[in-house]
């Protein structure tokens, strides 16, 4: 038996009851205000019954008329066209909903504006009114994406530093990075290969002029429409070298016409035959008869595709967790809220997160913190350096150096020997000192050799020689250009300030476990990395608004409102 009536359940609209004939005129008359009325008495008793939700709790604490005005050119202000249903404030507050719902889809975002009364009152819709599709809801969303990825979270930092000032040029920041898969499958090489020769091939039949279109022609294009199986060893290894003959066809026949072409289907013509020249280089080797490979495993290129949907997203790799194909996300926190959150490629080293995360602040025109706090990824001495030159060395890196080579923690490292001033010599921490130089093949440095009749004996041996170290054996350390930046950090890690400013690491964990766990922040939501970009600013958009209200709630700290400000606007 069905909880709500027959009537209830029917697809037909539920039909107005009768009504005397002398009192219609009147019904209609005062029916709007009366729904009016309807609508906030019931959201009246809503939020007086659910006063410790968040979105109550939000609505009351900040408003984002900013933002609103940031995205005022989403819509044309004069021309042809039906006047909008749905306001931007109205959208704005609807893409808030989705980073409190962790992030959620266009449908379920949908589903949630029609069925939850509180998300509908945040966002301001009437009761007994229609509410957006997805549609509408994705447009806005894809604008978003494209022209501002960063409103509500470059609001919520400047509406923080006005209710909860923080002094950003004298607050350390805690820099780290998690993985951000993409929602796309990562792919084999050759259907990685056939799916991009068929982009290039759709787009060139759709956009290229007419007398262009004979360059197709002249090709056999039957592997595109009838792909060869690929279950097997053997059916990759047979597939390869026709696959890859088709691509190089391609080029050849196409890239000549890209000049003769106009300059929006030349730009696509261009960036598919790219992508495909970029994966048969980081992914092929041809020998001297023209017999063609798959590289191995640690001789492939770098950022490498692995598949046609999402060409921005490539694989992070950190051992030893399983490598997830996406993104790098990189973040800046202090103790009370995200400063900075940047998308990087997958493959992108975490060393290169501070620099991106400073440029970031930088482009603002936030003011830089003096520290940047982060783990061993960012002690290299070149990392050092580059956020040095980057921030006019207004901004100092806070990490441990990290061991050369995976040596053990308890070795020294290379910062502990020192280097002379004209860069003949090495002293070792027991004194001893080497002239024995060597250009290192691998990197820029030098490579020192202490020999085994001046290490003998040393009472340090232990924290220097590896246990397996035979006694004649040499003793290398690697000098890098950078070496200046290990000593000097090495020297303020030992010190009272550095050693307090290392055990303020672990407050970016939390950070990211409610990003990853709450927002939504472990699967980007679409493929491409601005898609990403947005899903990050939004979601640490929130998470600052979170721990703000949070902070609020413990130490009683009085909103905006009570402070005799201007209290900001509450949904209707």
């Amino acid at each position: 038996m069905p909880i709500l009536p027959q009537a209830v359940l029917a697809d037909e609209p539920l039909a107005f009851p009768p009504a005397p004939a002398y009192l219609q005129p009147l019904l209609l008359a005062w029916l709007g205000p009366l729904l009016t009325w309807l609508t906030q008495h019931l959201y009246h008793l809503i939020v007086a019954r659910c006063p410790t939700h968040p979105l109550v709790r939000l609505a009351a604490a900040y408003d984002p008329a900013a933002v609103v005005t940031a995205c005022a050119a989403y819509r044309h202000a004069s021309g042809p066209g039906a006047p909008p249903t749905y306001t931007i404030a109205h959208l704005v507050r609807a893409e808030m909903v989705r980073v409190w719902a962790g992030s959620c889809s266009d449908p379920a975002l949908e589903r949630l504006l029609l069925t939850d009364l509180v998300a509908r009152w945040f966002v301001g819709l009437p009761l007994l009114g229609p509410t957006p599709d997805h549609t509408t809801l994705h447009r806005f969303h894809a604008w978003l994406v494209r022209d501002q990825p960063h409103a509500l979270f470059a609001d919520v930092l400047a509406f923080l530093d006005r209710v909860d000032p923080e002094d950003p040029a004298a607050t350390p920041q805690i820099a780290d990075t998690f993985a951000l898969a993409s929602p796309a499958a990562p792919h084999g090489l050759i259907r990685v290969l056939l799916d991009l020769a068929r982009h290039l091939v759709v787009d060139w039949q759709r956009h290229a002029p007419a007398e262009q279109q004979a360059a197709l022609s002249a090709l056999d294009l039957t592997l595109l429409h009838q792909p060869p199986p690929l279950y097997t060893a053997d059916q990759r290894a047979a597939a390869l070298g026709p696959v890859v003959a088709l691509v190089r066809a391609l080029d050849a026949a196409l890239r000549p016409l890209l000049p003769t072409l106009p300059p929006a289907p030349r730009a696509a013509a261009q960036h598919w035959l790219d992508l495909l020249n970029k994966v048969l280089a980081d992914e092929i080797t041809t020998d001297a008869a023209g017999g063609v490979t798959e590289r191995p495993a640690g001789q492939k290129g770098a950022y490498r595709l692995a598949s046609a949907v999402d060409v921005e997203a490539t694989f992070r790799k950190h051992a030893p967790d399983p490598a997830v194909f996406g993104y790098n996300a990189a973040l800046a926190t202090t103790k009370t809220r995200i400063r900075a959150a940047v998308i990087l490629p997958g493959s992108t080293p975490d060393s290169a997160a501070p620099g991106a995360l400073l440029e970031q602040q930088q482009a603002a025109g936030q003011p830089l913190p003096p520290q940047v706090i982060m783990d061993a990824a960012a002690g290299w001495g070149k990392t050092r350096a580059q956020v040095e030159a980057v921030t006019d060395g207004q901004t100092q890196v806070v990490a441990r150096i990290p061991q050369s080579g995976g040596a053990d923690a308890t070795r020294f490292s290379p910062a502990d020997f020192v280097l002379s001033a004209d860069g003949t010599t090495c002293t070792c921490p027991n004194g001893v000192v080497s002239r024995q130089a060597y250009a290192s093949g691998a990197g820029d440095g030098v490579q020192f050799r202490f020999s085994a009749q001046q290490c003998a004996g040393c009472p340090l041996a232990a924290r220097c020689r590896a246990p397996v170290s035979k006694p004649t054996s040499p003793r290398t350390v690697y000098i890098t250009p950078y070496h200046e930046h290990l000593r000097a950090a090495a020297a303020f890690n030992a010190s009272a300030a550095g050693k307090a400013l290392l055990a303020e690491r672990w407050r970016v964990e939390p950070t990211i476990a409610w990003l990853v766990r709450y927002e939504g922040c472990r699967r980007a939501r679409q493929v491409g990395r601005a898609a990403a970009q947005l899903h990050l600013y939004q979601a640490c958009a929130l998470r600052n608004l979170w721990r703000w209200l949070g902070r609020v709630a413990r130490r009683g700290t009085p909103r905006p409102g009570e402070r005799g400000e201007a209290a900001h606007a509450t949904p209707a």
